[in-house]
């Protein structure tokens, strides 16, 4: 400042310089006010944002939360009434097929498969329904062809040479004792095992003494079981009801053993009589077998 004090000019250039920079601070100045205001308002524009995501996140969630909660709800609801009517429905079909003789199969696959190849289908393709038809409807024909073997059809001929005998002995079925073992009889030269004085061995006696003969449920009962159960002596019915499903399971154990000594397609257990009397009788399958 003192080397320019004498020199106009410079004392000028210098004033004006001032002015400049002076012009210059206010706009640097008002600049980053500018620019701190414009961030400030970003970030509270994002703060909003972001907390308006949180918040319709959270709605969405609970929206969502809300329709899971109530479509369980629906579901839990429907299959209630769904197994309830299934469980209706599935003991009408196993008192059917009780009913014509079969041992009632458990709600699982394997036991209607079992079911399907008892009434010679292979299950593969079938659904529980057309097996629980066909297992009816193979029940029916074999109660109708033991009535053919017998004669008892309606306008069927029942002269000698075209009647086929109503029962067979043991051995005419081809079916004898073991001559070393109790525990064994053999049908048409297969061995089939059923045990030493078993239920099953006496209820396949009584079957085969004669063959095609109907033993009546008090038959089968002291056979099986050395004793009866009549509807007289149980006034709630229920003694009787055991007693015949106590019978159906000894039937079923013995189709077992044919089955695996492979004499079930020879020989034939079926239900007849009715609900309230029920019979056992074991059939030959083809009525020319001797």
């Amino acid at each position: 400042m003192a080397a320019i004090e004498a020199d106009p000019k410079a004392r000028q250039s210098l004033a004006t310089a001032l002015l400049k920079l002076r012009a210059f601070a206010e706009c640097a100045r008002a600049a980053g006010t500018s620019h701190r205001v414009a961030m400030q308002a970003i970030h509270q524009v994002l703060t909003t944002v972001d907390e308006a995501e949180k918040g319709a996140l959270a709605e969405q969630q609970r929206l969502i939360q809300e329709g899971i909660s109530g479509l369980r709800a629906e579901q839990q609801r429907l299959f209630a009434e769904l197994e309830r009517e299934a469980k209706t429905s599935f003991d009408d079909v196993n008192d059917e097929l009780a009913l014509h003789g079969f041992e009632p199969p458990a709600n699982h696959l394997e036991s209607w498969e079992e079911l399907a190849r008892i009434v010679e289908q292979d299950p593969g393709p079938m659904t529980l329904d057309e097996i629980y038809r066909w297992a009816i409807a193979w029940a029916k024909r074999e109660l109708l062809r033991r009535k053919m073997d017998r004669g008892e059809l309606p306008g069927q001929q029942t002269s000698k040479e075209d009647t086929l005998p109503a029962f067979r002995s043991a051995e005419e079925a081809g079916i004898f004792r073991d001559e070393h073992d109790p525990s064994i009889a053999w049908c048409m030269g297969k061995r089939i095992y059923l045990g030493n004085d078993t239920q099953a061995s006496r209820l396949f006696w009584l079957l085969a003494s004669p063959v095609g003969r109907a033993c009546s449920l008090g038959e089968v009962q002291r056979a099986v079981e050395d004793m009866e159960t009549t509807q007289d002596m149980d006034d709630t019915g229920e003694e009787y009801r055991k007693a015949g499903q106590r019978i159906r399971k000894v039937v079923s154990k013995l189709r077992a053993e044919f089955r695996k000594a492979e004499v079930d397609d020879h020989l034939l257990i079926v239900r007849g009589g009715d609900a309230d009397g029920p019979e056992y009788s074991m059939v030959l399958r083809f009525s020319a077998a001797r």
